[in-house]
């Protein structure tokens, strides 16, 4: 292991995420004075950052050789893990934040896309009463978060002559077609240029709503994009806007389709949508997504909906959840069973590989339903002979394994994850395997029990009791009712599926940091 390397690296990192404050710092300056002390919160922030910026350069500067594989998951794993750290000391130094877990907790669901907030529980403020400038702090961080910032720190410093391809192959674990991995620091640019393109035109989209001010705007194309989630009210509902609710959902399901993808055809102009739709991924995130919308507007229409509602209402919560973007209209974890279990089975599978999306992805989903078929073909004729394809390529056994195990591994996670949490004993076993599965799949909301006969009043969008003693984890809900260990547990949840899980246990295995 390259350490000097390695910390040469990271000095840049959190130099430019550092430097990524100075917006909200600059924000700060214009608000009226309040009980929360913005200005200061990000002042001593970028003070510790440039200091942790200063120690690693000067630890790294006799760096030499090349950025190899160890190398490249070290900095992948490790720039998640600082930044969560950086990030929360805004939260906590504004003192709009209390407590250190939880505005750890909220910069971890912020840079890990997730949308999961303590705001609005646990004693913590409102979203409603949160200072611009750490609303814009939230929906930055979860921008910077979308693609993986490491992503676009190798995107916009390669004059440290580190080439792309390790760091940015640390985003694609299991697939191995050429088209889900990108390979250099051009292609990182295409994606990042893509990004900030989309970014603009939602941004631009939401205004022309006139549903949405360009502050309001702004925040919800960060965290659109991003597949983020966290937004400037309670609830997107709070807007009252069906205009602006369409162009939410056109964002977050192109959030979830492949930059990658995109990347490789852009130089087609409109064509590369085309070449997007023409592959096996994106055919089955367009199916499972109308599987998930049509079974939870079936679910809505039998408790009584009339059908242009629940349409509305099935469409938006199904995407912003299969997408993990966390965005809600209603309370659906009080919606009839039917349609509670098709966003929880939507928030195992995820978006789109080398999208802004979480879960375990929907190509290996599409990887697992071919060996599935295959070997029912096989058992019904076991001398046949066929190979698996993926868009006309053959999957080599080795990437059929990795993906096998990357999806084993991810459900075991949840399980463990779901085992540890439900140690709170406020957690119902629902609770406990959605929050598990919702933050590890980068979600954010989760489900709950609640009374059988709160349904209607859920439909109605009137306010929905909880069981007594059991904290609402849901989307219209928060986690601060959680307790510390519990959010730090979750928070780990968090990074460790926004790394796909192999990045960040890599670090722990002993082996890994021998020469």
């Amino acid at each position: 292991m390259n350490l000097p390397q390695v910390g040469r690296l990271m000095a840049g990192f959190v130099g430019f995420f550092t430097l990524a404050q100075v917006p909200p710092l600059v924000l700060s300056l214009t608000e009226p004075s309040s009980t929360h002390h913005t200005t200061t919160g990000f002042l001593a922030s970028i003070v510790v950052g440039g200091i942790v910026a200063a120690l690693l350069f000067a630890g790294g500067r006799v760096a030499q050789g090349q950025v190899f594989r160890k190398e490249a998951i070290a900095v992948a794993g490790l720039a998640w893990v600082v930044a969560s750290l950086l990030g929360a000391l805004p939260f906590r130094w504004s003192g709009l934040l209390p407590s250190a877990v939880d505005a750890l907790f909220e910069a971890a669901s912020g840079l890990t896309t997730t949308g999961a907030t303590v705001l609005g529980s646990g004693g913590n403020c409102a979203v409603d009463a949160v200072p611009r400038s750490l609303l814009l702090w939230r929906a930055e961080t979860q921008w910077l978060g979308g693609l993986g910032i490491v992503l676009v720190f190798v995107s916009l410093l390669p004059a440290m002559g580190v080439t792309g391809k390790n760091l940015l192959a640390t985003e694609s674990v299991g697939v191995g077609s050429e088209s889900y991995q990108p390979r250099a620091v051009a292609k990182a640019r295409t994606i990042v240029a893509i990004y900030v393109a989309l970014t603009i035109a939602c941004l631009l989209a939401l205004r022309a709503t006139g549903a949405f001010g360009w502050f309001d705007a702004l925040c919800h194309s960060f965290t659109t994009l991003s597949t983020g989630g966290f937004s400037t009210r309670s609830s997107i509902r709070d807007f009252g806007s069906l205009a602006a609710e369409l162009v939410l959902v056109a964002f977050m399901f192109l959030g979830g389709c492949s930059f990658s993808m995109l990347a490789l055809h852009w130089r087609s102009g409109w064509r590369c949508i085309p070449a997007l739709a023409r592959t096996g991924e994106f055919r089955i995130y367009t199916l499972v997504t109308l599987l998930v919308v049509g079974a939870c507007c079936l679910s809505l229409c039998r408790a009584g909906l009339p059908f242009g509602t629940a349409l509305r209402e099935a469409t938006f919560n199904s995407v912003s959840v299969l997408t993990s973007t966390g965005f809600a209209t209603a309370n659906f974890q009080a919606w009839p069973a039917l349609g509670t279990i098709a966003l929880f089975a939507a928030m195992f599978v995820g978006g789109c590989s080398g999208s802004t999306a979480g879960g375990f992805k929907q190509v290996r989903l599409l990887v697992i339903l071919k060996l599935l078929a295959y070997t029912i073909r096989h058992f019904i004729s076991p001398k046949s002979v066929e190979r698996l394809k993926l868009d006309e390529e053959v999957l080599p056994a080795a990437t059929i394994s990795s993906i096998l195990a990357v999806v084993l591994l991810w459900f075991v996670a949840a399980i463990v994850g779901a085992a540890v949490v439900a140690c709170d004993d406020r957690l119902n076993f629902v609770a406990a395997v959605s929050c598990s599965v919702s933050l590890l799949g980068s979600t954010g909301p989760a489900l709950s029990l609640v009374d059988p006969a709160a349904t209607q009043a859920a439909l109605a969008g009137e306010v929905v009791a909880m069981l007594a003693g059991t904290p609402d984890v849901g989307p219209l809900g928060g986690y601060g009712d959680l307790q510390g260990w519990t959010k730090l547990v979750l928070t780990l949840q968090m990074i460790l599926g926004r790394l796909e899980l192999l990045t960040l246990l890599a670090l722990f295995t002993p082996s890994f940091w021998r020469r």
